[in-house]
């Protein structure tokens, strides 16, 4: 039994579709679905099917409500819960949005590729096409469209990393058509005319773009919009999908017992990039900014990820968490591999744990590169703000995880941070969310980095929207050997922004000899 929403409202029994007759009656069926499990008053139902005027009877309803278990077959599939009912079957929007999300979490193109594809395949017309009359499920049908055009996009993204570049013009041309103002769609047309060599109508799509906003809307393009336009003027080589080979997951286990799963990407010195937040493996190589920045260093090196405990593929963590306990995931991770050296790559809290396993085993670390790190996490904002952040995180991840992505996207425009956010949520549950948020806050290495005797490269942007550039700056000032490299820019993220210029600072790191290692320093 499923009742289908996407497309006109109906249900199927056995296999077979059962029309859903009357529009009240659809509309009450359509406003149970698209909260599935949940209760909807009776009121709310009254106000919306009958648009904020009374029904004719007090019990009409529950006699629409009759009529639709009369449909599915089941009297339970609709069940009475105070002050209304709650639709206890499976709806096709939410297998939808399971599909989307997996696809965005999957850990290669083209299985994103297919279960966005398989998604897609449940919209059989405009959502809710035979409701819309009603002007709150006409809003309903809007917000289920533009979910349908975020699978669309995230596909495309999984097809361009697949090389379908000259299938994907027409395509894009098309849908650019038909949406005149999305930005994604347009920068992916770009990116795919580039690709087949037509530089110049890409660039005419982004002039055309530009246009259109300036006269129509009286706004510029976004950020993610200038700066393909940029790459394509600079004959940016990482336009084209990096060819890098991602080896298997593998699985190892602490010695508190927790299972770990890690991965390595290209060939070379060993990079090791120590969990930080709850990105997961699969994000990782899924997101086209994530997937870029890591290739470009696993072009040179054997770049090595994992996920934290109780975060992605990894199991769960039931003891405290501290730096003892995350060095002890890396150093497992380390072991596994059979690596007695390595480089490490740490980017915010992740910083704070490659400097204690530096500190712990100076003999095993050739060089550090720290990224938005500090030295103590209760300096990062207040007490009162650290508080109500976390209490946020744990009582509404809902709202917490979008104010995470406002601050760790401050540059990206609304659907981005509205699909990080809800990857973010995908990863971790809200009470792992909130004590690894309280762990950022609560980490410290003030006491050990006197121990640290690898060169460092401390990396930091200006306007920093998470943690200030001072903290960077300060970090850089109390290790025994490290150069401090100011960036402009305010995206927490590496990978985001100006990311050339963080990868270019890494590179020339990296690469300098082991006798002469830490760049100059530059002005902060």
């Amino acid at each position: 039994m499923q009742v289908r929403i996407l497309g006109p409202v109906d249900v199927v029994v056995d296999g077979v579709p059962r029309p859903v007759r009357g529009l009240r009656r659809r509309a009450v069926l359509a406003l149970l679905a698209l909260r599935a499990g949940e209760i909807v008053s009776t009121d709310r139902l009254a106000d919306v099917v009958w648009a904020r005027q009374r029904p004719p009877a007090p019990n009409t309803v529950q006699t629409h409500v009759s009529a639709l278990r009369g449909l599915l077959g089941d009297r339970a599939a609709i069940e009475v819960r105070s002050p209304g009912y709650a639709l206890e079957a499976a709806t096709d929007v939410r297998e939808a949005r399971r599909l989307i999300e997996s696809g965005l979490l999957a850990p290669d193109p083209a299985t994103s590729a297919a279960r966005l594809r398989e998604a897609l395949t449940l919209w059989r017309d405009r959502s809710l096409a035979d409701v819309t009359e009603l002007p709150e499920l006409a809003q309903e049908a809007h917000r289920l469209d533009l979910l349908r055009l975020d699978a669309v996009e995230a596909l495309t993204e999984a097809r361009l990393a697949l090389g379908e570049h000259a299938r994907l013009v027409p395509e894009l041309e098309a849908l650019c058509r038909e949406h005149p103002f999305r930005e994604g769609l347009h920068r992916q047309l770009m990116l795919a005319l580039y690709a087949v060599g037509r530089q110049a109508d890409a660039l005419a799509v982004f002039e055309g773009l530009r246009r259109s906003l300036d006269e129509q809307l009286g706004v510029g393009p976004g950020p993610a919009l200038r700066e393909a336009h940029a790459a394509l003027l600079r004959h940016d080589t990482r336009l084209r999908p990096a060819a890098v080979r991602v080896e298997p997951n593998r699985f190892c286990t602490t010695g508190e017992g927790v299972r770990v799963a890690y991965n390595c990407a290209g060939s070379g010195p060993p990079l090791v990039v120590p969990a930080a937040w709850i990105a997961t493996l699969e994000m990782g190589w899924q997101d086209p900014h994530l997937r870029t920045f890591y290739a470009t260093l696993a072009a040179r090196h054997r770049v090595i990820r994992y996920d934290g405990p109780d975060t992605g593929l990894s199991g769960p963590w039931h003891g405290e968490l501290s730096l003892e306990s995350e060095v002890e995931v890396l150093r497992t991770v380390v072991d596994a591999l059979g690596l007695q050296r390595v480089a490490l790559l740490g980017v915010s809290k992740g910083a704070l744990v490659a400097l204690a396993f530096a500190a712990s085993y100076p003999q095993r670390v050739d060089r550090l590169v720290l990224y938005g790190g500090y030295l103590d996490g209760t300096r990062i904002t207040t007490a009162q703000a650290r508080e109500a952040f976390v209490a946020l995180v744990r009582e509404n991840w809902g709202m917490g995880s979008k104010l995470l992505a406002e601050l760790l996207l401050p540059d990206e425009d609304a659907e981005a941070r509205e699909r990080f956010a809800r990857l973010q949520r995908a990863s971790a549950p809200a009470p792992v969310a909130a004590r690894l948020l309280t762990g950022c806050y609560e980490l410290r290495v003030t006491d050990i980095v006197d121990r640290v005797v690898a060169p460092a490269l401390v990396l930091h942007r200006r306007d920093d929207q998470l943690v200030p550039y001072s903290l960077g700056r300060e970090l850089a000032t109390v290790l025994p050997d490290a150069r401090f490299v100011p960036l402009a820019g305010r995206s927490h993220f590496p990978h985001m922004g100006d990311a050339r210029a963080v990868l270019d600072a890494i590179g020339s790191f990296l690469d300098l000899p082991l006798d002469n290692r830490s760049p100059a320093a530059l002005p902060g």
